[in-house]
């Protein structure tokens, strides 16, 4: 009302003054030519050459660029051409001066002052776009999760993995205000009078030791957006968890998540609502890794000093991804300080790491270096089980990332990954793995409205097994080599609508083993299996509309191509009797690029959100996956070297079908947040295998596998508190995975066609994870977890047969070991209340287990005397509490 008021006093003065439009520019021309340059700098060529003044607000022209050409063009004419794109109108107070204002404020001056052709239509009518992104002020990092709100309008929206953020609102001058945990609130006027782009930079309110808690949704986006069946955990929340041995986990945080599980301690990976470990897509800055964990399991691949965002898709994965049809673990690592050079670090008991990051060129170009190391082996003492106590092992990784601002609208970011693990079993099998990755993205700006992002991938995971015992010294080695390019368009033309269009490629060259002898004194021959060779090529097309403020819908279609390539050898299996080696009735040849498979799959995505009120919503959602590539392994807990294998003639890709249902409702200002989604899965061509395959090593692999089918099905309820000083959730899963093989031949069936428990079916599930922040520098954090047993097969009787002892176990998976739960706790003391300190550190302490409880990570039957049914023995892994202590630190300039 008072800007209002201001331009009726203008007008009012402009009538009084008598002048006209006609009388006091008929006579005045201009000529003058502007190619692409800021609207000021046109201002005051028109100020200096022909003798005007003009009034206005800069940020009125904030940004506008001219190209105009006139010649003897009448002044009032060419005024209205120049301001035409700041969507501005104007004034002439005398023959010398000029008065511009915003078309908002045109109807107040609709008289015969002001010819009517300066006067489009009505501002309320013409949509604008304000984007930008939103940094952090001390590292110039991208502020994922930072909310951004027109305080007129109560429209905001949140700031995305690269902090960029885009508003399409009505034309006019409001108030800006961005919002992130831990830092200093920005709150600014700003006119929307054109489409604009503001940068935005927040200082942390907080002492520099406290990390600042990123989370990539606004306060009420879980019941507002159309994501279901997806979870972003912060770095503070994972840093907050207690963790096992010192070392801040970040797959152990995916874990305490509803519907994901895991089968023990000591076993690599995890499993997501009803999937096996290899149905996980996880990707580290776009590159997939094939494996998640150092050690079997007890630390993970990511370096928690790394890491900016964490998102693990369980449901409602978008079209942009594909590759396996369980779920996608997206994490981004993070950009170096753009401001000044900082060192930090962690040294533990059994692992440490380092961290340098610094501007290579200021404000415009970063790197950031992160390496760890482990030496488990004094842990290892304390292990229950001799044999594992017996044992050692090693591990390193290194992270690189570099970022370059090229222009404002160019951003090159390169990063690498190399890690290397080695485990030794007692003292003979030695196991290693590695993963060297580098990745390469081109992020381009066409408008405010349009985004391009074009990465480039090579990886290479490697694993072998080294056994000493002669006379069967042997090496086997492995490798997986792929290379990836994808390019990903995304299009906003306005607040109603989002799009997404892309494309990928992938290649993959598989070598499932090479056996080489230890010694000449070796009774082994040398084995060398030949390599398998793919391409996997995919598009697809997006689209979320918002129909009005309570529903919005998403859709979107993937179509997925896969080529099996020669050189190779496939055999033809007789169809009228149960695969195996003996059945071979023919071998077809094919030369090398020649296609031996082909295979493409439509795979479509849907989501409907419906709003019941301002802070709750209910949502649906379909998607099916595909995937090409299958882990062989038929133990209960995958290990990084079991062997991987491609889709074939007689191995068709897995699909799989999942809907979900869910409700969220947000408490006490958005603190609380409620939620409860029920899930459906439907598996095809899941790969199992009969009754003792040999799966290392074997030629007429094929013939020990079976096709089988899968259902999972589950309600996942999840309570979480934040924005205070108790802060974490509750979970309980309720899920059940199974799976059935109902071949033609009852040696092609498992328990005889009937579905049957999967080796991570876990029905029950409990966690809770807390944390209190007792003093600005004092937190106690605690997790409990429990789940119901996995199953297993036990002997249910014994025979004999000609004088030998013949045990009788039962149908597969019919039993279970007992129940898992476990108890840690954490306790972190922050070294400084300083909030400028160039040197902060901490205290963390914590112990894993702490009541000691033997949780058993399998049950194995040794033979017993006298014909009984051998007697079973629990093996613990971890059986005992483990405390730990960490001191990490943190050096700035």
């Amino acid at each position: 009302m008072r800007r209002r008021y201001h331009y009726f006093l203008l007008a009012l003065l402009l009538l009084l003054s008598g002048h006209t439009w006609a009388q006091s520019t008929e006579q005045r021309r201009i000529t003058a030519s502007y190619q692409n340059q800021p609207l000021t700098a046109v201002l005051q060529d028109l100020q200096q050459k022909h003798r005007l003044r003009v009034f206005y607000q800069p940020e009125w022209v904030e940004g506008v660029q001219i190209t105009e050409n006139f010649s003897q063009e009448p002044l009032a004419s060419a005024i209205q051409k120049l301001l035409g794109k700041a969507r501005l109108s104007f004034v002439l107070y005398d023959d010398q001066t000029v008065v511009l204002v915003p078309l908002s404020a045109a109807s107040v001056f609709r008289s015969d002052t002001v010819p009517s052709e300066a006067v489009p239509g009505q501002a309320s009518e013409r949509i604008v776009t304000l984007s930008g992104q939103v940094r952090n002020a001390k590292t110039g990092e991208p502020f994922i999760g930072a909310t951004v709100l027109i305080l007129e309008l109560g429209k905001g929206t949140v700031a995305d993995e690269q902090g960029r953020y885009t508003l399409a609102v009505p034309a006019g001058n409001y108030t800006l205000r961005v919002r992130a945990i831990g830092m200093v609130e920005d709150q600014r006027r700003v006119s929307l009078q054109q489409s604009r782009t503001m940068q935005v930079e927040l200082f942390e309110v907080s002492n520099q030791l406290r990390e600042v808690e990123v989370s990539a949704k606004a306060p009420d986006h879980n019941v507002e957006s159309l994501e279901m069946g997806v979870a972003r955990l912060s770095i503070q929340e994972v840093r907050k968890m207690p963790n096992f041995l010192g070392e801040v986990d970040v797959l152990r945080s995916v874990i305490a998540l509803p519907g994901v599980t895991t089968v023990g301690e000591g076993a690599s990976g995890f499993n997501v609502r009803g999937g096996s470990i290899d149905q996980n897509l996880i990707l580290q800055d776009q590159a997939p890794l094939f494996s998640a964990s150092h050690l079997f399991g007890f630390f993970s691949v990511f370096n928690p000093d790394m890491v900016q965002d964490v998102t693990l898709y369980r449901g409602g994965i978008p079209a942009r991804y594909g590759g396996r049809i369980s779920s996608v673990l997206d994490v981004e690592l993070k950009e170096g300080n753009k401001k000044a050079p900082i060192l930090s670090g962690g040294i533990g008991l059994l692992a440490s790491r380092l961290m340098v990051e610094a501007p290579l060129l200021k404000d415009k170009a970063s790197f950031v270096l992160g390496a760890r190391g482990a030496y488990p082996g004094l842990a290892l003492r304390y292990v229950p089980d001799k044999s594992v106590r017996d044992s050692d092992g090693y591990f390193y990784d290194f992270n690189a990332k570099v970022d370059y601002t090229i222009s404002a609208k160019d951003q090159l970011m390169l990063s690498g990954y190399l890690s290397r693990d080695g485990f030794r079993f007692g003292a003979d099998t030695t196991y290693t793995w590695g993963t060297g990755t580098a990745t390469a993205r081109w992020n381009h700006t066409f408008s405010d409205k349009l985004l391009s992002s074009v990465t480039g991938v090579v990886g290479d995971y490697d694993y072998g097994v080294k056994a000493e015992t002669e006379p069967y010294s042997y090496t086997l080695d492995s490798e997986i080599k792929y290379k990836q390019i994808r390019a990903d368009l995304n299009f906003e033309p306005s607040a109603q609508h989002k799009l997404g269009l892309g494309a990928s490629s992938s290649w993959y060259q598989f070598s499932p083993g090479t056996l080489t002898p230890g010694s000449e004194q070796s009774s082994l021959l040398p084995v060398n299996m030949p390599h398998e060779r793919s391409i996997e090529a995919a598009l697809y097309l997006d689209h979320e509309y918002v129909l009005n403020p309570r529903i919005s819908i998403s859709y979107g279609l993937r179509y997925s191509s896969y080529y099996n390539l020669g050189p190779g050898d496939v055999y033809v299996y007789d169809p009228e009797s149960p695969r195996r080696e003996s059945s071979i009735i023919d071998t077809l040849s094919y030369s090398n690029g020649g296609v031996i498979q082909q295979y493409g799959n439509f795979e479509p995505r849907a989501s409907l959100k419906i709003s019941l009120s301002e802070n709750s919503s209910v949502k649906l959602g379909y998607n099916r996956m595909a995937q090409y590539i299958h882990l062989i392994s038929n133990t209960t807990a995958a290990s990084p070297v079991d062997i991987w294998k491609t889709s074939n003639p007689n191995l068709r890709p897995q699909l799989g079908d999942q809907v979900a249902l869910g409700f969220f409702k947000n408490l006490q200002d958005n603190t609380i947040e409620l939620s409860a989604e029920a899930y459906y899965k439907k598996l095809h061509d899941l790969v199992e295998y009969k009754d003792g395959a040999r799966l290392l090593l074997n030629s007429t692999l094929d013939a020990d596998l079976l096709p089988g089918e899968g259902k999972a099905y589950g309600l996942e309820l999840m309570m979480r508190r934040k924005g205070k000083k108790l802060t974490g959730w509750a979970s309980y899963t309720y899920s059940r995975s199974l799976r059935r093989v109902n071949g033609p031949t009852p040696e092609e069936r498992i328990n005889d066609g009937n579905f049957f428990p999967a080796n991570f079916d876990k029905p029950h599930d409990l966690t809770l994870v807390l944390n209190q922040q007792l003093s600005r520098l004092i937190s106690l954090s605690a997790n409990f977890t429990y789940s119901t047993g996995r199953p297993i097969t036990y002997p249910e009787s014994v025979g004999y047969i000609d004088g030998l002892l013949m045990v009788n176990y039962s149908d597969r998976n019919q039993h279970r070991i007992p129940d898992y739960h476990r108890l840690d706790l954490a306790f972190v003391i922050d070294g400084t209340n300083k909030r400028n300190a160039n040197w902060v550190s901490s205290w963390a302490f914590s112990v894993y287990n702490v009541y000691g409880r033997k949780n058993p990570y399998s049950v194995f039957f040794k033979p017993a005397y006298g014909g009984t049914i051998p007697q079973a023995y629990r093996l613990s892994v971890i059986g005992s509490a483990v405390p730990a202590i960490t001191y990490n630190f943190k050096i700035t300039r």
